[in-house]
């Protein structure tokens, strides 16, 4: 008889010993990449919420598509107080080159597992220990953003250090993120049944986590798509498609969404739609993983 593909819900005895696991040591084999252009300030307030994790990462790596110095600077001057390694990897500054971006970091991680952030998302306390839960080979796990509300503009950093910014919610969405978790629960429940839906639930890489193994079978993320939107959306259809199965934890690995204007708004018109609509003829993505290391790309270690 086949066997089917682990459900999210593990039995109780392997949940108790991953737990063990986690809470032995202060940090774990893990990367957090976070995706940043030209927004120090913001991706600072960042790294100050992942300095309160309740699992640390044992590195964050800064995936630059093309910031001026002022991002070197902050990195620079803020890693001697945070708890875990940082380092920086920047290309030059051609257009939106977000998935070349992601995977000029992918490719110098060294964690077994990879979560992904954007420089605008602040993760919650037990966020990254919620991603470790849920996150094995052949398993990814998916989550979204809330909305913060009121003027983001005054935030301080010790609003972000002491946690503050959880609060600023509105109790409505909670519920959303509620239904949103059933809704794609039940996308994966029929995926693993060998039903799934094209693309869903949907990957959001500002708030997901996979392995690092699964991620070079797929040969990373397209570097076909440039320009604004897709790419992630086909990082999970290729995954899905190489047998690696979806567990959401929408209401669990909560991210806050520091809101700012939309500059993406022609992206339904773009290229990168077309593509995405193509039929998929393999999972491994046509320009990835297997060309790094690019000749442009500049890898800064600040603490290592």
């Amino acid at each position: 008889m086949k066997r089917r593909p682990k459900p999210c819900v593990q039995r109780q005895a392997m949940v108790i010993e991953e737990i063990s696991v986690l809470n032995s040591s202060a940090t774990n084999n893990v990367t957090v990449i976070i995706a940043a252009y030209q927004k120090p300030k913001a991706l600072s307030f960042v790294l100050l919420a992942l300095k309160r994790q309740t699992i640390l990462p044992e590195e964050v790596i800064v995936a630059d598509d093309g910031s001026g110095p002022e991002m070197r600077d902050m990195l620079s001057n803020i890693s001697s107080s945070l708890p875990f390694r940082l380092s920086h990897v920047w290309q030059k500054n051609e257009g939106f080159r977000a998935a070349r971006s992601r995977n000029n970091a992918i490719y110098r991680s060294t964690g077994k597992i990879i979560a992904f952030l954007d420089q605008d998302v602040l993760p919650h306390r037990n966020w990254l220990e919620q991603h470790l839960h849920h996150t094995r080979p052949g398993q990814v796990s998916i989550g979204r953003m809330l909305e913060l509300s009121g003027d983001i503009s005054q935030i301080e950093p010790q609003q972000i250090e002491n946690g503050e910014f959880e609060t600023w919610h509105k109790p409505d969405q909670m519920t959303h993120m509620n239904k949103l978790q059933k809704k794609n629960a039940f996308y994966a429940a029929i995926r693993r049944a060998g039903i799934g839906i094209k693309a869903k639930p949907a990957l959001q890489t500002c708030n997901t986590s996979a392995h690092r193994d699964d991620l070079f079978r797929v040969n990373g993320l397209d570097e076909e798509y440039i320009g604004w939107g897709q790419e992630d959306d086909d990082l999970g259809r290729r995954l899905y498609k190489a047998g690696v199965t979806p567990c959401p934890v929408i209401n669990k690995a909560l991210v806050s969404h520091m809101p700012h204007p939309v500059c993406h708004t022609e992206w339904k018109n773009g290229s990168n739609i077309e593509r995405f609509h193509r039929k998929l003829s393999s999972f491994r993505s046509a320009r990835g993983l297997a060309d790094h290391p690019h000749s442009d790309v500049i890898f800064t270690e600040f603490n290592g």
